[in-house]
């Protein structure tokens, strides 16, 4: 099958997403699953991965460029196929784009212009003084006044670099993207200080993966440039680590929180009841479920299928925080607290792909003793099933789903009273990557989705059994 990329919608209130990184290159063959591009918006980084065996064909967008999501930013299909209908559409939709936004461009192109200094000499202004006979030149001045790319000036805000101190080799020495990164780079090689010994010379990928692990960046040595260390280096150190401390630093991070702990401000916990039918559904389901298969099918498998549909459209709960970024992640690797411990009893890995017998078989295969294959990116428990207290954590992922099917509702009606199953679902969330409007967001949907619980427990299984 052959498709356009496009650029994910990260968050409800995403304008705009950034081509950070191609991990391919065009022409490149990739297996299904395989990450072809790394993408940023305001507050988030994504990953997007191929759908299928094939190729990337077409580039649209270049490591940089921002477009609002939904915008074209390359093709993949197979290396044989013909893409020109794909190619027509994508380039229908960007000359569209384009044409909305080149009256908007050419409004804001003036005035970062005028902003920065670059507009015409006049005769007022060709001298280079002010009405005070002060010289208005660049030299000394501060950054705002640096004639600077839109991009080298995006740039060195995230690089932390002074665009004062860059000297620009761009057209009448403006400063470049290029010229702000070398900056950076010569900064980074520069002799560390007295009392900097602590400080270690690694990229920024190396940096967020040695986080990921739980490895000591003082500890591992550097192959990358003038000995920085790299991505490659940090998993070395990693996999090099006596096999117990190993299995110590992978262990999952499972808790409760209490109101006594100073965590708790970085999470918060919304809450939200189930409809009669939702609830009556769930419950329907699962019987259904039990009766067709012979399994010891739980609350909490129906609820791990409801929570993964849910995911494929809220895919900001779906992801990690480390490093002060909110990675999403496109696998669904979900973690089932499903003990009276509140042990991890199992991660599902990539379960949008699994049907309710695969992840039945899973869950009953893990012991509780071995360690996940995984890192979790979402969890989910039934509180009948565990008994925790407090708010449901697993870091660094960003979002836990606590299921409570235990309640019951007392209806009064023309027969009497009816006894009706009440539902409930709490979602924990890190503050610091999700916001408030997205957890209750994602809850609504998760009670969407089951009222429709067997249409959905049925569609996992369609094209593998």
């Amino acid at each position: 099958m052959s498709y356009i990329v496009k650029m994910p919608k990260l968050g409800l209130e995403m304008e705009q997403g950034t081509v950070l990184e191609w991990t391919v290159r065009q022409g490149d063959e990739v297996s299904e699953g395989e990450m072809i591009a790394e993408v940023e918006s305001e507050k988030s980084i994504g990953e997007v991965e191929a759908r299928e065996d094939g190729t990337l064909r077409r580039v649209y967008a270049e490591e940089g460029d921002a477009v609002p999501p939904g915008t074209p930013i390359g093709i993949f299909a197979a290396p044989d196929a013909d893409i020109a209908d794909l190619e027509a559409e994508a380039e229908a939709e960007l000359e569209g784009d384009a044409e909305t936004a080149e009256s908007e461009g050419e409004t804001a192109a003036t005035e970062t212009a005028e902003a920065s200094g670059a507009v015409a000499a006049t005769p007022e202004t060709a001298g280079g003084g002010g009405d005070d006979g002060s010289q208005t030149g660049d030299t000394g001045g501060s950054s705002d006044d640096v004639k600077a790319s839109p991009r080298a000036q995006k740039r060195a805000e995230e690089l932390g670099v002074d665009l004062a101190t860059v000297e620009g080799t761009g057209f009448d020495g403006a400063v470049t993207e290029d010229d702000v990164e070398a900056a950076a780079d010569a900064a980074e090689s520069e002799p560390a200080g007295e009392g900097d010994t602590e400080e270690v010379k690694a990229s920024p990928r190396a940096q967020k993966r040695a986080e990921e692990l739980g490895v000591d960046l003082t500890t591992v040595d550097g192959t990358g440039f003038e000995g920085a260390i790299t991505e490659s280096d940090v998993e070395a150190a990693a996999e090099a680590e006596p096999p117990v401390k190993r299995a110590e630093r992978q262990r999952g991070g499972v808790e409760w929180l209490s109101a006594e702990r100073p965590e708790l401000d970085r999470y918060e916990r919304v809450t939200a009841t189930a409809d009669p039918p939702a609830g009556e559904a769930l419950f329907e389901t699962m019987e259904a479920v039990r009766t067709a298969f012979e399994q010891r099918v739980t609350m909490t498998d129906v609820a791990l299928v409801l929570a993964s549909t849910t995911l494929t459209e809220h895919a900001v709960m779906n992801g990690t925080f480390t490093e002060s970024t909110h990675q999403v992640a496109e696998p669904q690797h979900i973690a089932l607290v499903a003990d009276i411990n509140g042990s991890v009893s199992g991660v599902i890995p990539d379960a949008a792909n699994k049907s309710l017998t695969e992840i039945v078989d899973i869950r009953q295969s893990v012991d509780g003793e071995s360690e996940p294959s995984h890192q979790a990116t979402f969890t989910v428990t039934n509180a009948a099933e565990t008994d925790g207290s407090g708010r449901l954590i697993n870091p660094p992922a960003v979002a836990a789903l606590e299921l409570d099917p235990t309640g019951e509702r007392a209806v009064p009606g023309e027969n009497g009273v009816t006894i009706q199953p009440l539902v409930t679902a709490s979602l924990t969330y890190d503050t610091r990557a999700i916001g408030a409007g997205e957890a209750q967001a994602f809850l609504d949907g998760f009670f969407e989705r089951a009222a429709r619980a067997s249409e959905l427990v049925l569609g996992s299984y369609r094209g593998r059994e």
